[in-house]
Order: C-alpha cells, then sequence, then structure tokens
C-alpha cells in the first residue's frame, strides 16, 4: 500500500497535466494508495504515521529535495520505505538516487529496487544530505584521544549523501558506508594567490565546537548553537532508487 504526499508547490495550475499523467500511470502499474495533499504550514508528521498505521508501507514524495527533508524523520521512526517522484525544482536528490523526473518515476517506483541508507544526526536533528556551517574557527573532537582545530576561520560541511567531494577533498560521501565526511576548508598564501586548504575525514561519532554560536543549515533546516554532537544513524532510511544510482 503507497501513501503519496504532494507537496503544496506541485498543487500549482502549472503541474495540473504532469500529476494528471502522473496518476494515470501509477493506475495503470497498479500502485494506487492514499494521496495527502500539503498546505502551508500544515505538518505532515501526524498524516504519515496514520497512513502507515493504516497499512500503508511506502511514502511517495511528489515534489522536490525540500519535499524529502520535510517526511525523513517520520519515514525512519515509522519504519516506512522512502520513494520520489520528482516536480519542480531542486532535485539533486532525485539524481543521486537515480530517478528521473516526473511520470517515467513511476515506473522506477514499480521496479522497487529498494537500498537502505544511512542517515546523519546532529544533536537530536536527522539530515539526509549534509550540514553545512559558516566560515568560524572550528574544533572537532573525535574518540577519546584526537581532536582537530582550525588556525583560520573555515567552511565546516558534514556530509552524508553526495556524489562530489567538496572543494578540493579527495573523498566523497557515500551513504551505504557507515560514516560522515567531515571536511573543513580555509584558504592559504600561494605565491600571490590564496587557495583553499582542504582538510577532510571520514567519521562515525564526533563533536564540534566553535568559540562562538553560529547558525548552520541541516538539509536546508537552520540550526544553531556553539557545541554539536554528530554521529551517523546506519542503514535506517530504506529507499526506492534506480540502478542509474550515483552511488
Amino acid at each position: 500500500m503507497y501513501c503519496y504526499i504532494y507537496d503544496q508547490l506541485v498543487q500549482d495550475r502549472k503541474y495540473e497535466r504532469e500529476l494528471l499523467a502522473i496518476e494515470h500511470r501509477i493506475t495503470d502499474l497498479g500502485l494506487q494508495g492514499k494521496i495527502v495533499r500539503l498546505a502551508l504550514f500544515r505538518d505532515p508528521k501526524d498524516q504519515i504515521r496514520k497512513e502507515v498505521e493504516a497499512g500503508a508501507k511506502t511514502v511517495v514524495v511528489v515534489g522536490n529535495d525540500q519535499t524529502v527533508h520535510q517526511v525523513i524523520n517520520t519515514v525512519v521512526d515509522t519504519g516506512a520505505t522512502l520513494a520520489m517522484i520528482p516536480v519542480g525544482e531542486p532535485n539533486v536528490l532525485a539524481r543521486i538516487l537515480g530517478i528521473p523526473k516526473g511520470v517515467a518515476a513511476c515506473d522506477t517506483l514499480s521496479q522497487r529496487i529498494i537500498e537502505s541508507l544511512d542517515v546523519g544526526r546532529i544533536n537530536k536533528q536527522r539530515f539526509l544530505t549534509g550540514v553545512r556551517f559558516p566560515k568560524a574557527v572550528t574544533r572537532v573532537q573525535y574518540g577519546q584521544e584526537y581532536q582537530l582545530t582550525s588556525n583560520k576561520t573555515g567552511q565546516l560541511e558534514i556530509l552524508n549523501l553526495s556524489v562530489e567531494a567538496p572543494s578540493d577533498a579527495d573523498q566523497i560521501a557515500n551513504p551505504v558506508d557507515g560514516k560522515l565526511q567531515m571536511t573543513i576548508t580555509t584558504q592559504k598564501r600561494k605565491g600571490f594567490r590564496q587557495v583553499p586548504a582542504v582538510t577532510s575525514i571520514p567519521l562515525e561519532h564526533f563533536y564540534v565546537e566553535f568559540q562562538e554560536p553560529v547558525k548552520g543549515l541541516a538539509d536546508g533546516v537552520e540550526i544553531q548553537g556553539d557545541k554539536f554532537e554528530v554521529g551517523v544513524e546506519r542503514g535506517v532510511l530504506n529507499v526506492v532508487v534506480s540502478r542509474e544510482r550515483m552511488f
């Protein structure tokens, strides 16, 4: 049984024909389910829990990256499988997962290739893609004895799902390896130029401290503080992907 989450943005009239084609294809493939239409300021958590309790096994997001980020916590907590039918922009997640846009995604859904992905956690907030902090002096504590301190202000990135290494880092973030890619990027002088200096380490659990409170973004949602505990939950999010996924 399927539960389809329609983001408010896809309910705009410009998507009317595309949604109609998607619904016809879903019917042809025998993938019908309950449609939940999100409204402004309406929290989808209770609706998703209600549908899963009623028997829904797969939560299908019809929308973009922001729609997915809204439902991740609830999907993980309920044990449902997450799927996407990308409509609108941005849809970077769909590209990484190998999901085509629009009606073609219905066929990917019917094939049900499922991958169990890691999910990151910063303090009590989960994230699928990553966390980014602005330039600041950062101290990272990992293990019992190890710490890394940036003597210069630099940008901190903590990535769980990415197909491109940040800046000049050699490593990418793989969502099935049980680790997060922690990267600090500062600037160093090379001749007459300033060039990036990148430190990148794969870590499972660590602490981040700043000299003063800073604001960052976790999957596009603002977080604020000066101390953060960061970890990874291994394989807790079941996601429908395609053979063209990028990891």
